[in-house]
């Protein structure tokens, strides 16, 4: 199962938090059959952002919700909190982060972001071996 209709997942999120936890994956939440989230483990998500961060600069900052969420729920052993755009959620199992819930919609543009941080890094070795293969090419026009 690697997606679930929202309004039973909203009901509870152990199971699905318990298979992003055990299997790495990621669980698409849909409504009417269309995706609207994403739950994906913690340790993925720190990377979508921090290679994000390295082509933004900074994240912007959430949209705040209109109504402030209400705290923390249970669900089995984990903690959901409710971010404050009351889109995105956070459940962690002790004190430590497991997975991550965030809108479909802000999970694509992270990762179009990530993608573009990505793609300007070179480690140094590449970036040195990148930068002798250039110096060994012809000028442009010549054969």
């Amino acid at each position: 199962m690697n997606s679930g209709e929202l309004p039973y997942a909203a009901v509870d999120f152990e199971l699905l938090v318990d298979r992003v936890a055990e299997t790495g994956e990621r669980v698409t939440l849909t409504e009417d059959g269309r995706p609207v989230g994403v739950l994906l483990p913690a340790g993925e998500l720190a990377e979508l952002e921090y290679w994000a961060r390295r082509y933004l600069g900074v994240l912007p900052p959430p949209v705040r919700a209109k109504e402030r969420p209400p705290g923390p729920a249970q669900h089995g052993p984990y903690t959901q909190y409710v971010h404050g755009n009351g889109e995105r959620m956070t459940f962690t199992r002790g004190r430590v982060v497991v997975a991550e819930l965030y809108a479909a919609w802000s999970l694509e543009w992270l990762e179009d972001q990530a993608v573009q941080g990505r793609q300007g890094y070179m480690d140094p070795k590449q970036l040195a071996a990148f930068e002798e293969f250039l110096a060994r090419q012809p000028p442009v026009g010549e054969p």
